[in-house]
């Protein structure tokens, strides 16, 4: 996994170690990696101008001979280098217990057929984010449902994700916490269809704030309408 990750993460891809950091310098200094990282794709999509994408997937930690180490899903963000090769933007994981059920066959979703120009695409973009997060700081569970696609995948630590609207109610039916988000980065695609950000998120549970990592991930319709087709939330450890 160490030199995997070295060969194929972009120079400036994200992991998280638990914050945002550099991936491959991240890796090439891993030397402790205890066992062998299998994965697999269930979910692909990539934007109509074919440089950025994105898959999810499961993931299992083994070791030879021994029971697994661990289960999870993860999210990895795609994008062309100059060089036309794809390289690991950024890559994300969560941990879930051992499935019951071996995971679903590949699903690619095709892009819509319209595209929005540049211009246009980022001042939609920034309306559907400011709606969407200034509806947080009252009720992240709501504001999640009202921006989402149908397809929407929400992920959260020690639980399988969600992926449908039916089933993402009702994983966030007892969210209701003000959330607020604080970008590091972010990144739309030349076609105006795809967009990634991530970064830094607090929450309110009332006199206690809880900290961590999102990743979040939107897709523009034919209308040109930005839906939010992903999130991630990762609690941070507590400060010691």
């Amino acid at each position: 996994m160490p030199a995997a990750s070295v060969e194929y993460f972009a120079e400036d891809g994200v992991a998280f170690a638990p914050t945002a950091v550099n991936g491959k310098r991240y890796w090439a200094s891993r030397t402790d990696f205890p066992g062998t990282l299998i994965w697999q794709p269930i979910f692909a999509f990539v934007s109509g101008a074919g440089e950025l994408g994105y898959t999810t997937g499961v993931w299992e930690l083994k070791k030879a001979n021994e029971p697994s180490l661990g289960f999870g899903h993860y999210v990895t963000i795609w994008a062309k280098s100059r060089a036309e090769k794809w390289k690991i933007a950024l890559d994300v994981g969560t941990e879930n217990s051992q499935p019951r059920e071996p995971p679903p066959n590949l699903e690619i979703l095709p892009p819509d057929i319209a595209q929005q120009l540049r211009d246009d695409a980022h001042r939609n973009l920034r309306k559907a984010e400011d709606k969407f997060t200034g509806a947080a700081r009252n009720d992240i569970g709501k504001a999640i449902i009202d921006s989402a696609t149908d397809d929407i995948r929400v992920y959260r630590d020690k639980s399988f994700p969600a992926v449908g609207l039916v089933s993402v109610k009702l994983m966030l039916g007892s969210e209701h916490e003000q959330v607020t988000f604080e970008s590091a980065g972010s990144k739309v695609s030349s076609s105006g269809d795809l967009s990634y950000s991530y970064g830094n998120y607090s929450e309110k549970h009332g006199n206690v704030t809880e900290r961590g990592i999102y990743v979040m991930i939107w897709r523009a319709n034919m209308n040109g309408d930005w839906k939010l087709a992903l999130n991630l939330q990762k609690k941070l450890p507590p400060k010691s």
